[in-house]
């Protein structure tokens, strides 16, 4: 995992950021879905919430490449993007559980969720 987040923070390209939260956020929406079909509870609004979540991603980071470009950095983005797939992929991996793919690192999350 540490590795992971070293490779992100290296990386100084903003397609591949924008493309690799994007492949995050597409895969927790699939997942997402199955999962509602899988337990039959479809649900508009929830959906809708969802896709305001994944639009204020891709705001929040639009909003990290444009203070980047300006300051002629690389942190906001950056920060944005490890924040974004983060997130993003303890959903996916939290949806592939309850759709029965039984991942290694699930006593793990389950253990941050308690300490929540």
């Amino acid at each position: 995992m540490e590795n992971l987040v070293q490779q992100i923070m290296s990386m100084n390209d903003a397609k591949t950021l924008f493309i690799l939260c994007g492949i995050f956020i597409f895969t927790d929406i699939l997942t997402g879905y199955l999962k509602a079909f899988k337990t039959k509870k479809v649900n508009s609004s929830i959906s809708r919430d969802g896709y305001i979540k994944k639009i204020s991603w891709m705001i929040a980071l639009i909003l990290g490449f444009g203070i980047d470009f300006f300051l002629n950095a690389s942190l906001f983005l950056i920060g944005s993007a490890l924040v974004c797939i983060a997130t993003e992929g303890i959903s996916v991996y939290e949806n592939l559980g309850e759709l029965g793919v039984h991942l290694p690192f699930t006593k793990y999350f389950e253990k941050i969720r308690e300490d929540i």
